[in-house]
Order: C-alpha cells, then sequence, then structure tokens
C-alpha cells in the first residue's frame, strides 16, 4: 500500500478551525463576546474571570481555580483538560480560554510556590514563559481537529526597538514581555476589542494599527468587524481564494 503523502495542495477555502486572540482593558466585553459562540458546543475555561456575561446560556463552564483546589496544580489540570479534548474524549466546536493573562500569572504563583519561594524570581518567570508557550502551541493546533480557539487577554503597552534605535509602544496581548510575538505570531487573529464612543456598541479592530498589535493572516475580514464570533469565523471562512472574494461562498 503506498505510503500517504505529506505533500499536497491547500483548498481553495478555509477548511480548519481559526485561532484567535482578542484583548483589551477588564470590563469592555470579552467575556460577553465570548458567549456569541453556539451554545453547547463551546468551551468556555475561566481561569477566574468574571463569568456574569454567561449566566443563563448554556455555554460549559470549566472554572480552572476550582479544579485546582479539588486536587491537582494548574499544569496538570491544563495538561489533562487538554489531553481529553485532543483525544475527543469531550468534543466542542470552540474553545475559549478566558483568559490567558491571568492564565500567565497564575503559573507565576504556581511555579513560585513549587520552589517553596515567597517571591518570584527569574527562575519562576522564565519557567512560565516556557510552559506558556508550549500551552499556546498545544491549544492553538486544536484547529486542525476543526475546533476554534479563542485567547482573551488584557492589553498592555510593549516598547519596540526599531532597526535604527527608535524606540515606539504598541498596546499588545498582557502576556509577559517574552510571550508577546509567540501569542501574537501563532494564531490566525489578533483582535482589539472596542467600544464605539457614540453608539456604545463592541467591534474589534483587526486591520493594521500604529497603536495596536493586530492582524489577520486570513484574507475576507474588514479592518474592523463586530464583536461576534461566528460572524467573523463565517467570513474567513467563506472567502475564496480561487476567485478573490467571499460571494460565492
Amino acid at each position: 500500500m503506498a505510503e500517504k503523502s505529506i505533500f499536497k495542495t491547500l483548498p481553495t477555502k478555509v477548511s480548519r478551525g481559526i485561532s484567535i486572540c482578542i484583548y483589551s482593558n477588564p470590563g469592555v466585553g470579552k467575556t460577553t463576546m465570548a458567549s456569541t459562540l453556539p451554545e453547547g458546543e463551546t468551551l468556555i475555561i475561566n481561569t477566574e474571570a468574571g463569568i456574569a456575561p454567561l449566566m443563563g446560556t448554556k455555554h460549559v463552564i470549566f472554572n480552572l481555580q476550582e479544579a485546582v483546589i479539588n486536587g491537582g496544580n494548574i499544569e496538570t489540570v491544563m495538561n489533562d483538560l487538554y489531553k481529553s479534548i485532543r483525544t475527543g474524549e469531550y468534543k466542542f466546536t470552540s474553545v475559549v480560554i478566558d483568559n490567558v493573562s491571568e492564565l500567565s500569572d497564575q503559573l507565576v504563583t504556581h511555579y513560585t510556590k513549587s520552589h517553596k519561594k515567597d517571591f518570584p524570581e527569574l527562575r519562576e518567570y522564565g519557567d512560565t514563559s516556557w510552559k506558556f508557550r508550549e500551552w499556546v502551541h498545544n491549544w492553538r493546533d486544536l484547529v486542525e481537529m476543526g475546533i476554534n480557539v479563542v485567547f482573551n487577554a488584557w492589553e498592555q503597552d510593549y516598547e519596540i526597538t526599531q532597526t535604527e534605535g527608535t524606540v515606539i509602544t504598541r498596546t499588545c496581548p498582557k502576556v509577559g514581555k517574552a510571550n508577546v510575538s509567540s501569542m501574537c505570531g501563532l494564531v490566525d487573529i489578533v483582535g482589539h476589542l472596542e467600544v464605539h464612543e457614540k453608539t456604545g456598541q463592541r467591534w474589534v479592530r483587526i486591520g493594521p494599527s500604529k497603536q495596536w498589535i493586530t492582524k489577520s493572516q486570513f484574507k475576507g475580514l474588514d479592518v474592523g468587524e463586530p464583536a461576534n464570533f461566528p460572524v467573523i469565523i463565517n467570513k474567513v471562512k467563506a472567502y475564496d481564494y480561487s476567485i478573490g472574494g467571499e460571494k460565492n461562498g
């Protein structure tokens, strides 16, 4: 029997899950945006973020801190949960980690305690960065199983030194300076969640910006999109690269 070829041509439409990082200041509506994903098919991993916007919905919630309190540690709990989803034991079409800023902070605390220290030092921050990048890689790769993966985050200012030595400041997801490039580079879409001053409507800035770090590696999206994950995901998947547009999708 012939071996399955590792070489293949790409489809004309996106046929896998989409990975997205959405960031903003606390209270802007990241969890509310997560609630736009299909009920009963979406797992929201609560890392101590506010769950009030999810009250009354049928979304499946995994309370990370409750699982840690009931036994194990944050590493074991997250690794076991990932394995259960990866192997198909738990089946979801979308997974949201709400949010990775808190997850990163909790990892620092975990390593500080496990090393029997009162305060984190260079070793703890290094261990956190390594584990955080591993987790982003692993959870992002669920898209190959057709699962949409969302990383919610707070925002922070990030100083970038350009080739000529000029330092510019941009706003990015709060995941620690060492992890910003990995977080933004690994996912398909990076969007800054904002609220329209006059209408109060939430929207996601995805197009190029001098102030915010944003991106979309796929075509089909506008500079700004409504704060609705199904709308964003469907537009990406409807875009037909063979004709250069989504109208015939």
